[in-house]
């Protein structure tokens, strides 16, 4: 006899500790509750921000605005018009 692996039936199993049991019976009570879950602070080892990277920040957000602004009227006056 050949079997085909799509003929099989899969079954899964689950271990059961202590982790899954509670987070089954906090689904089955309806528990809306964060006690169980823990939020990582994204900012708890960032570098400090230097003045020169606030420049740099700020003179590419002008810089993009003028190449913007002057594309912008090239597109205008040679392509649209």
């Amino acid at each position: 006899m050949s079997h085909n692996k799509n003929n099989r039936k899969h079954v899964k199993t689950r271990k059961d500790n202590t982790e899954t049991k509670k987070n089954y019976t906090a689904k089955e009570q309806g528990s809306l509750s964060a006690d169980g879950y823990h939020a990582d602070d994204v900012f708890e080892n960032a570098e400090p921000w230097d003045p020169i990277e606030t420049k740099v920040v700020i003179g590419s957000l002008i810089t993009a605005l003028i190449f913007l602004i002057i594309f912008g009227y090239l597109i205008n006056t040679f392509i649209l018009k």
